[in-house]
């Protein structure tokens, strides 16, 4: 049985509703970041200063092909670009709290501060009564959000964890959590790939499976 299976079993095994990890997530409206989907919008890529109208959530999603990649920071030359989205983003206004989804403890943080990159980031650390290590990241936070962390520190299940930044710290970006699963952290230390080759789509789903249960989202 691979990893992801063993994930997946867990994951099914679990009775407990999931921890809204921004206020009113349950309830998130799809925001799709396809070419087709911003030209219909208006837009040739994601407003920095964009925000949902209050009370609203959005949320980008999971293994998505996204046309707001055009940036050298996820293409090089002669090389196949990088577009399809390995976590979840939930879109609200700068400032809101973030949630954990579930026990674990601080693996790393870091500020990741290139162009387009992630800004302030946690990587939480958990293991189920089976033994079964995983890592959970939190990207595009603000930078009181790592005041006082340290590795190695108990995060409880539901606890207010960090709150998004704005684009001036959270790397350029409309004020959102990227949330995504890891499996396997390759030795990586507050920092992990959100984006991969779509030609390569088999191999990072292994790694990085549907955030979708753990939060509790259903995006059409």
């Amino acid at each position: 049985m691979t990893k992801r299976e063993d994930f997946t079993r867990w994951l099914r095994a679990q009775d407990q509703r999931p921890v809204e990890i921004i206020k009113g997530c349950h309830a998130a409206r799809h925001l799709r970041l396809d070419a087709e989907s911003l030209k219909a919008r208006g837009w040739t890529d994601l407003p920095k200063d964009w925000e949902p109208d209050d009370g609203e959530i959005w949320a980008g999603g999971y293994l998505e092909e996204r046309g707001i990649y055009e940036s050298p920071v996820f293409q090089t030359a002669g090389e196949e670009p990088r577009k399809l989205h390995l976590g979840v983003d939930v879109f609200a206004p700068a400032g809101t709290l973030v949630h954990a989804p579930l026990e674990g403890w601080v693996h790393s943080f870091q500020v990741n501060d290139g162009e387009l990159d992630y800004g302030p980031t946690i990587i939480l650390q958990h293991e189920t009564e089976d033994g079964l290590i995983f890592w959970t990241l939190y990207g595009h936070l603000s930078e009181e959000s790592l005041f006082g962390l340290d590795e190695g520190d108990l995060i409880s299940r539901g606890q207010v964890l960090a709150e998004l930044g704005d684009h001036q710290v959270n790397g350029g970006w409309a004020p959102h959590l990227h949330f995504q699963i890891m499996l396997d952290i390759q030795g990586r230390m507050g920092d992990f790939p959100g984006v991969c080759k779509v030609s390569e789509r088999a191999k990072w789903e292994e790694i990085c499976p549907s955030p979708y249960p753990l939060l509790g989202l259903e995006l059409g």
